[in-house]
């Protein structure tokens, strides 16, 4: 018998009824999208921390100014 776990309890997925065989699919693609974009902000992540340190090489030999005032609203 295969079950599956759903909240702290266990069911036979025999005896799901199709609204929760239904609802289960969703889930299922849901958390299959939650992993698509956690590996796409991952690789953003790379690529930005990758674009900081060049930005950072690139203004090495700059000479640093003093930072603009900010007006008061």
């Amino acid at each position: 018998m295969e079950t599956i776990r759903i909240g702290e309890k266990y069911y036979d997925v025999s005896k799901l009824t199709e609204q929760a065989t239904s609802l289960l699919q969703d889930l299922q693609k849901v958390e299959g999208e939650l992993g698509r974009l956690a590996l796409s902000t991952s690789i953003t992540n790379v690529a930005k921390n990758a674009l900081i340190e060049r930005l950072v090489a690139e203004t090495a030999n700059l000479v640093e100014v003093e930072a603009p005032e900010t007006k008061a609203e």
